[in-house]
């Protein structure tokens, strides 16, 4: 990888990283051209250092005032992408922030005032600043919209395209997800200059596993304990509605076991001690809604369990991303009943994926048809990082 900045190089040996992912090898050279782009690639395959390496190449560091503006839809996500440009900004002399909403707004333009160069932002949060004029968008060289297409099926799409169009005519954008459905990509090239369109097929990892438990919805909260008390997992699980969150915390509750719940609805101090914890590994088990953890970059998680199928296959897909990431080793399952499993199997041909029927076998899941023959039975490889790039 041939670097424009010598702290690139510095910050890429330090992440200790050996090769561009494919997304990385294609966006990168279209945006340091200058072009538009609407970039789709799978979840866990380094497209923020897809932009976010561009985009430190582009910021004159002489010059303070904000040159790079970055948008996602969720407060986490928007602080991830932050972390990943203060490890990649060290030593630049560049200055970054993040600006979400949740926090004073006081705060916000003090924040401001340090002359950021590079900034990431919630769309309704990047808006208010715009519109009290504390936010200077002339002078912005690049815009990119992370998870584009949850901006735009969120009813974020009108802030963010206030945001495109407060800039000038001549400014770059970068439109970037897992999924790129063709309403999204329209809007996109409507805001757009002729935009090349980058599509990286949805590879299936083969050291993921994907399956599922037939049970009843009374059963599922007693396979989350199972799932969460075998030796070494770390298990993320998505249910639909945030209106289910309190119900089963009640039920998880009643069992003698770690977790936590991720509420998007709860303080930003909240929700990131819970996911500093559950990167660390102080707890096993996490539950969340698909918007609350939508782009979070969460390591060697070994299981992603659907305890609420999604309706969509954007959903299935995006959730099903968060183990495996990096080429790691990792199982996704569904907890499903009868009335469940038809829907599954279309999601799961959609992907092009196999769910197998799967069992929970003195601490492990094995297929089932393996469920009367034990002595067959081969404990999964433990989940590894491979060098390749975020």
């Amino acid at each position: 990888m041939n670097f424009t900045k010598p702290f690139l190089q510095e910050a890429w040996e330090r992440a200790r990283f050996t090769e561009l992912m494919p997304v990385q090898e294609q966006a990168i050279p279209l945006l340091r051209e200058g072009k538009d782009v609407l970039a789709e690639a799978p979840t866990g395959t380094g497209k923020t250092l897809a932009y976010v390496i561009p985009a430190l190449e582009k910021i004159e560091v002489e010059e303070p005032h904000v040159q790079v503006v970055i948008t996602a839809p969720t407060r986490e996500l928007v602080m991830q992408i932050h972390q990943v440009i203060q490890l990649f900004a060290q030593g630049s002399g560049i200055k970054s922030g993040a600006f979400i909403g949740g926090v004073e707004l006081k705060r916000q333009y003090e924040r401001l005032k340090k002359k950021p160069q590079i900034i990431v932002g919630t769309p309704g949060r990047l808006v208010e600043l715009i519109d009290s004029k504390k936010l200077k968008m002339h002078k912005v060289k690049l815009i990119v919209l992370d998870e584009a297409d949850q901006i735009y099926e969120s009813g974020m799409s009108d802030s963010a395209t206030r945001i495109a169009n407060s800039a000038l005519r001549d400014r770059q954008l970068a439109f970037v997800s897992a999924t790129l459905p063709e309403r999204t990509a329209e809007w996109g090239r409507t805001l757009a200059n002729n935009p090349e369109t980058i599509r990286v097929e949805r590879a299936v990892s083969t050291q993921v596993t994907f399956g599922y438990l037939e049970t009843s919805r009374r059963q599922k909260p007693e396979l989350l304990r199972r799932l969460a008390n075998m030796q070494g997992s770390k298990v993320l699980t998505f249910i639909n509605n945030r209106s289910f969150l309190g119900p089963l915390n009640g039920e998880l509750s009643k069992y003698s076991l770690k977790y936590r719940i991720l509420d998007a609805e709860k303080g930003k101090r909240e929700r990131m001690e819970t996911l500093r914890s559950y990167k660390k590994g102080e707890f096993p088990l996490l539950v969340t809604t698909g918007l609350a953890a939508r782009g979070l970059d969460i390591e060697a998680v070994t299981h992603v369990v659907h305890y609420d199928l999604p309706e969509s296959l954007d959903d299935f897909v995006h959730r099903s991303g968060r183990t495996g990431r990096g080429n790691a080793n990792g199982m996704v399952l569904a907890l499903v009943t009868d009335q469940d499993l038809k829907h599954l199997k279309t999601l799961a041909k959609q992907m092009g994926v196999e769910m197998e029927a799967m069992e929970i076998y003195r601490g492990e899941v094995i297929p089932k048809r393996e469920f009367t023959a034990p002595q067959t039975i081969k404990r999964p490889a433990t989940p590894h990082r491979k060098g390749r790039s975020k």
